[in-house]
């Protein structure tokens, strides 16, 4: 049989015009990655090299809600036929999310969406991206887990310096226009107000979950002690009544 020993790049690219952010307006992206393998692929792939695997690197713009991403693979028992975006934690199969146009391989595929019930698992690495073959066009040949590019900053210091610290370098080595966009806005402004460093907040306040990923600063949730209406407007997750963001965050994945 014969097997592709030079890498094959397949190229997607999904972009779209935002209505909520104006012209030449840049923003840091959200950066993904994922290592494929044969090992991850459920169930396993027939007749495969050990050799045979690959990388990805995807960028999700928040404000779009659209993806671009390069998957690369090698050793494969033949061209690409398909690629997906699946749903489903390691070592379990999960449904397709996103198909992908196999016909333009190198870009240029129509514009996809991010299903809005899709970005929370895609961050929280419940996603997986895998490439099938005609050897093995049902299941995949290769599969890789997608997750979160480390974060620059975090508090797992205990201290709120620290994180508004870490977080104002970071930004400052972000091209200036991206520095003003809206998603570091909002970064900055929960950073300032979340619970990092804290013992206590306002009465009536709630823990509010709100993830602020761009530009890979601060990719886990930060909790705000906030009222129920404040957390709405600031896009959180209310974790209910007489829930705290004290003694420790509550949030899952906690920043």
């Amino acid at each position: 049989m014969r097997r592709l020993a030079a890498s094959i790049v397949l190229t997607f690219s999904l972009s779209f015009t935002s209505a909520g952010r104006a012209a030449g307006e840049e923003e840091p992206k959200v950066t993904l990655e994922a290592t494929l393998d044969t090992a991850q692929e459920v169930p396993p792939p027939k007749g495969t090299s050990p050799d045979a695997g690959g990388s990805a690197t995807f960028e999700y713009d928040e404000t779009d809600k659209s993806i671009a991403y390069v998957v690369t693979v090698t050793n494969l028992t033949g061209p690409a036929i398909l690629a997906h975006i699946h749903q489903a934690a390691p070592g379990t199969p999960g449904p397709v999310r996103i198909t992908l146009d196999q016909n333009e391989l190198a870009g240029g595929a129509p514009a996809l969406p991010v299903p809005a019930d899709l970005v929370e698992p895609l961050f929280d690495g419940g996603t997986y991206v895998n490439v099938h073959t005609a050897v093995n066009p049902d299941d995949g040949e290769i599969r890789g887990q997608i997750h979160l590019k480390p974060a620059a900053c975090s508090c797992s210091s205990g201290s709120a310096g620290a994180l508004r610290k870490c977080v104002k370098l970071a930004i400052k080595t972000l091209p200036k226009a991206q520095r003003k966009s809206d998603v570091i806005r909002a970064l900055k402004r929960d950073v300032r107000k979340s619970s990092c460093g804290r013992t206590k907040g306002p009465k009536k306040a709630v823990a509010c979950c709100v993830r602020e990923a761009a530009g890979n600063i601060v990719t886990d949730k930060l909790c705000l002690p906030v009222p129920e209406k404040a957390c709405a407007k600031r896009g959180g997750a209310s974790l209910g009544a007489g829930t705290s963001c004290f003694p420790s965050n509550p949030c899952k994945p906690p920043a």
